[in-house]
């Protein structure tokens, strides 16, 4: 129990850093200007934080306020699109419920449903992306690891045909050792090809 305690206060403590800039050695200055009118400065997230006590600030018509505290989102109560800055006194800590509920009051139902929709759209394309780039990856890899067999089989006396044919095998361990790729590569003359039995040449040692 005490480990998992101490656990959990360093993921607090980890999440705190990213996401408010928590800090127990502030800058003594403001740093430098983002040209990102998004961009919310670290003392500007600490301050607003401290203020609002981390919690949601909507207050609803009864004057109850939403008691959420996570997931918390920083809201400007003057969109970035109307010229909003990231200032504390233009921000405040609002749950994504309530933000996005005010999002929808200030530009319309339409006009949120299609930015999500968008935002939905980049993300699928985003994965789909990533997702060609590790198969091309992959690819890359593949085709190295046969590249590099090829010309120890071709020094073993090997056909240039036959020494593709047994690279071929390393395909799907482009990850294992050259040596261990050559020794995968041999052993596919022991399987029989066209309805009959490879000789294996006199091996070598792979250096």
């Amino acid at each position: 129990a005490e480990v998992l305690d101490r656990a959990l206060d360093a993921l607090i403590r980890q999440l705190e850093q990213r996401k408010l800039a928590a800090t127990s050695r502030p800058r003594s200055r403001p740093g430098r200007p983002s040209p990102n009118p998004r961009h919310i400065p670290a003392e500007v997230r600490r301050a607003v934080w401290a203020r609002d006590g981390g919690q949601c600030t909507y207050v609803g018509a009864a004057g109850r306020r939403c008691e959420a505290r996570s997931p918390l989102e920083f809201d400007h109560a003057e969109p970035v699109a109307r010229g909003g800055r990231a200032t504390a006194e233009n921000l405040r800590l609002r749950c994504r419920a309530h933000n996005q509920y005010d999002a929808e009051r200030t530009f319309g139902t339409g006009f949120m449903s299609r930015k999500r929709e968008e935002r939905r759209e980049a993300a699928e394309q985003a994965r789909l992306a990533a997702a060609e780039r590790s198969r091309a990856m992959a690819a890359a890899q593949a085709r190295e690891a046969v590249a590099e067999v090829i010309p120890w089989l071709r020094s073993l006396g090997l056909r240039a045909d036959e020494a593709r044919w047994a690279a071929e095998s390393c395909e799907a361990r482009p990850g294992a050792s050259l040596e261990q790729r050559v020794r995968m590569a041999l052993s596919r003359f022991a399987q029989p090809r066209h309805g009959r039995a490879v000789r294996i040449p006199p091996a070598r040692a792979v250096e």
